[in-house]
């Protein structure tokens, strides 16, 4: 029997390899997409073009661009049919974290600005999230993250017996006891945030809790109802109101960190400026 040719072989290992790659995508996003509404022939159509391409870079001799390519092409379906690539992102962002990890994690951000003498605020705009990332010298002391999306909902808390779920869950069922709120409600900017007390003693972390105009779901009628009373009336009232908000109103808004509550509240872009800095 004749040995097999060069260009044989060579076709049978592209053949194998193609084969392997394609079942691999398949497994990868099938199994995100399962977990979804959204499972569909959409993902047929990704990822054979995905194949295609990484088949034409195999041949050239080129294998580990291919396998670069595979694997950004499954993050991309990931995130395009599920938000699990985003959730996973966010769960690495930590305070404490140096700015160059939170770089290389996050990439440049869009925007940045000077919150007092030693902190900036750096805007990192995803279309599903803006996650907003405080730096003292050059290290997290707090960030913040606003979902864009009804269904981009990350479990903030999550027990044997519990979870809270941003988007869904109210400020009342956040386990942790508020502190200190702020409202406003104006042409420029409309919000309500509030600091909690985590109880972690020695970490000096507090949590935050908002909902500003520009987040998914943002239902700002609570909001004004407060602000009003804020205005004209008496503190039993102005207590009743945010009692009845804080029961009924889920965040969009949710951080942790050691700011002060207005140094936060520095970080909330009015309607303006975010129109202005990511064109929407």
């Amino acid at each position: 029997m004749n040995e097999k040719s060069e260009s044989q072989l060579k076709a049978e290992l592209l053949t194998e390899l193609s084969n392997a790659i394609q079942s691999k995508v398949e497994q990868e996003v099938e199994e995100e997409l399962k977990k979804t509404s959204l499972y569909s022939a959409a993902l047929h159509s990704s990822w054979k073009y995905f194949i295609a391409v990484a088949a034409t870079i195999m041949a050239l001799g080129q294998f580990s661009e291919a396998v670069t390519l595979i694997e950004d092409g499954v993050t991309s379906l990931r995130s395009r049919f599920t938000n699990s690539v985003e959730y996973e992102r966010l769960s690495r962002v930590h305070v404490g974290n140096t700015e160059s990890y939170i770089d290389n994690l996050l990439g440049n951000p869009q925007v940045s600005k000077a919150i007092n003498d030693n902190i900036v605020a750096k805007y990192y705009f995803d279309e599903k999230f803006l996650l907003t990332v405080f730096i003292d010298d050059q290290r997290v002391t707090a960030y913040t993250a606003i979902p864009f999306v009804e269904d981009f909902r990350p479990t903030i808390v999550e027990e044997e017996d519990f979870s809270w779920v941003l988007l869904s869950s109210t400020y009342a069922s956040f386990p942790a006891n508020p502190k200190l709120y702020m409202v406003d409600h104006s042409k420029t900017a409309s919000y309500y945030i509030e600091i909690l007390d985590t109880g972690r003693t020695g970490l000096f972390l507090q949590n935050y809790l908002g909902n500003v105009a520009f987040g998914a779901s943002a239902d700002n009628s609570l909001v004004v109802d407060l602000y009003n009373k804020e205005v004209t009336g008496t503190p039993e009232e102005i207590l009743e109101t945010q009692n009845r908000l804080r029961k009924k109103l889920a965040p969009n808004l949710y951080g942790i960190g050691k700011l002060e509550l207005e140094l936060v509240q520095r970080s909330i872009l009015t309607g303006a400026e975010f129109a202005t800095y990511f064109g929407q």
